[in-house]
């Protein structure tokens, strides 16, 4: 948890802020395709044992492909739960599935990650994460972050005014500050994750402990009348 509180406005504010600073550059920004080539990532972990946190994910990517349709959609799944369970039902649509990575989470694995997002989303007009953002230890909320492609980015910083910059130049600076914008709101969604997972794994377990301790109370008192 204080992992997420250090770093849970790091990616909104990173680089978002370039955005909303620079009035002249909002204005001016391309605007998204209204029939968008689409890159679903679904954030989910290789275990279990966490309550609906897994199927909470792959049933908000259903209802989002129900609802926006299945054409130009591609899935990159992060995680074995999702992977296993959106290959049933979007065997078509799911390119790339990884599992088994480090934890706990460090950003030079989300950045590894990113990378990887980056190559699969070329072509793509938008990027969608799904994710579950903690509030708290008993509640945790699905969550869809849009991630704009590389050249989208890339052509919106070309009316950048505050943040003008001479060294590096822009064929220099822009791109990395692209994998930087992927990287840091990535990695929020990753320690919201995390928080998420553990807090619902350890609700599951302190559930099955009470239901254990509660079975066990009565088989004693059965045990007890039978014996009298």
């Amino acid at each position: 948890m204080v992992r997420l509180e250090a770093g849970k406005h790091f990616g909104v504010n990173g680089v978002n802020m370039m955005f909303t600073a620079d009035t002249y550059m909002k204005d001016r920004a391309p605007n998204a395709s209204a029939d968008p080539a689409e890159l679903l990532v679904p954030v989910t972990s290789d275990k279990g044992m966490c309550g609906s946190i897994n199927s909470g994910i792959i049933r908000n990517v259903r209802a989002y492909l129900d609802q926006h349709g299945r054409a130009k959609k591609t899935i990159f799944s992060i995680g074995d739960k999702g992977t296993v369970g959106l290959k049933r039902p979007c065997a078509d649509l799911l390119k790339v599935g990884i599992s088994e990575v480090s934890t706990p989470y460090n950003y030079p694995t989300v950045m590894a990650l990113s990378e990887h997002i980056i190559k699969s989303s070329e072509g793509c007009d938008k990027v969608t994460v799904f994710y579950n953002e903690y509030k708290s230890a008993i509640s945790q909320i699905v969550r869809s972050l849009d991630i704009m492609p590389r050249q989208r980015f890339l052509d919106t910083l070309k009316f950048g005014k505050t943040y003008d910059m001479s060294l590096p130049d822009k064929n220099t600076a822009n791109p990395a500050l692209y994998e930087l914008y992927v990287t840091s709101n990535l990695w929020v969604a990753f320690l919201h994750n995390a928080a998420s997972e553990q807090s619902a794994r350890m609700n599951a377990m302190e559930n099955a402990s009470k239901n254990a301790g509660e079975i066990l109370e009565k088989l004693t008192l059965i045990y007890n009348k039978a014996r009298q």
